[in-house]
């Protein structure tokens, strides 16, 4: 299908080959008027006009094919120098386009990190759609063996390198720093109190077991033994309801006292063992020790493949959903760096520096690429191909050196004519 491209060419091609039959009308036509003095002049231009048209048809028909279809030497010559082309036009765009100063300074125009922000903030939503559909696909080419391994030799790697005891002291004394302690202290009461209400009949039983009185008894004389056992379960509650009033009395006045002598001596204890676990030997050797045996434990494997599983489904889940919140972070994450970008002046300008020295880097680096790359695609079109091609770009420009090649050859033969006259 013709394009517009042809089409205008057509139009240049009629037009300027009118003007010389035109040409050749007015000359044939002026052969039958009298021998006056005008119409000299006007054969002068019509005959110019004629030949000049004539010769410019000739040289531009022949830079695309053989005029007329003759094989005139030295016509057709974009077709026969194709390969020539092909070099020259790498040389001239990498020459001039793509030399290192030319690029330097084009890439200095732009302002690279404001267009890629506010490309960044438009697209932002349509950016974390399409990661999050090609997140499950991402997930299922991982192997989760691999990823487990990875996840357990990542984290038992770094645990090795961590002294596990001065770690749980620097801990301590940054959970206890200032009046945490109290709250901590208020915390491990509560747990305490709590945990004694729970376990009530565990701690009746534990009594009822250490009473030493037999389940039953039998004196001479009786026949049957005294059953024992529902006096002694009854003891142990007493004892234990008791005991569980005392402790728990106890536990409140420490929670309310805040310089209450256990109190104090829980708090020195936790800070004496937060400065043990840093500086005592034996307490760090001990941390390493725990920690050997917790990385030989077959469990520690088995979580890390656990984790894995776990993160992979939330992630596929999540993926799934049509309101994802992992879509929903990106494309916040997307906007606000953007709008860092965009509002901070210092920062833009080091996205710039390293982008353009990147883009500088990679352009001027792959020239011989790119001249390989027009060189060799030119070398693929057929001879007639290019032609045509360059024919559809310059052709209807060239149509007009044919009109200006028949007003001006035929200007031209009117200024020889009176020059003739003159003589």
């Amino acid at each position: 299908m013709p394009t517009e491209k042809a089409n205008s060419l057509r139009r240049m091609q009629r037009i300027a080959t009118g003007c010389v039959a035109a040409a050749f009308t007015v000359r044939v036509g002026a052969g039958f008027l009298p021998d006056l003095v005008w119409v000299g002049f006007l054969r002068a231009f019509s005959e110019a006009a004629v030949v000049g048209g004539l010769a410019d048809w000739f040289a531009v028909t022949a830079l695309f094919r053989h005029p007329l279809g003759l094989p005139i030497p030295h016509t057709r010559i974009l077709p026969r120098s194709k390969d020539r082309i092909a070099t020259s036009l790498a040389t001239f765009v990498v020459g001039n386009f793509l030399s290192r100063d030319v690029l330097d300074r084009e890439l200095n125009k732009i302002d690279i990190s404001t267009k890629g922000a506010e490309f960044l903030e438009s697209k932002s939503d349509a950016i974390a759609a399409r990661a999050t559909e090609y997140l499950p696909r991402l997930l299922h080419a991982l192997d989760d063996a691999d990823v487990s391994r990875f996840l357990e030799s990542q984290f038992t790697d770094r645990l090795r390198k961590i002294p596990v005891a001065p770690m749980v002291g620097r801990l301590i004394e940054l959970l206890t720093s200032g009046d945490k302690h109290e709250r901590i202290v208020n915390d491990l009461l509560k747990l305490a109190s709590d945990g004694l209400g729970d376990n009530r009949d565990v701690l009746t039983g534990l009594i009822r077991k250490e009473i030493p009185v037999p389940d039953s008894f039998s004196l001479p004389g009786l026949p049957m033994a005294l059953p024992l056992k529902a006096v002694k379960d009854k003891l142990a509650g007493m004892i234990a309801e008791e005991a569980m009033k005392r402790i728990l009395r106890t536990i409140g006045e420490i929670r309310d006292n805040p310089a209450h002598e256990i109190r104090l001596r829980i708090r020195e204890r936790i800070a004496k063992l937060a400065v043990e676990l840093t500086e005592s030997p034996g307490m760090i050797s001990r941390g390493e020790e725990i920690k050997v045996e917790f990385l030989a434990n077959p469990n520690v494997t088995a979580y890390a493949a656990r984790v894995w599983t776990e993160i992979k489904t939330a992630l596929l889940e999540d993926a799934a959903l049509e309101n994802s919140q992992i879509r929903a972070h990106l494309a916040g994450a997307l906007r606000r760096a953007a709008a860092q970008v965009k509002s901070d002046g210092l920062v833009r300008e080091k996205f710039n520096t390293a982008l353009r020295a990147a883009a500088l880097d990679i352009l001027s680096g792959n020239a011989p690429q790119f001249a390989r790359v027009i060189e060799e695609t030119v070398a693929r079109w057929d001879g007639e191909e290019l032609a045509r091609k360059l024919e559809l770009e310059v052709g209807r420009d060239l149509q007009f050196v044919r009109l200006n090649g028949t007003l001006v050859g035929g200007l031209l033969g009117v200024v020889l004519h009176l020059l003739m006259k003159m003589l």
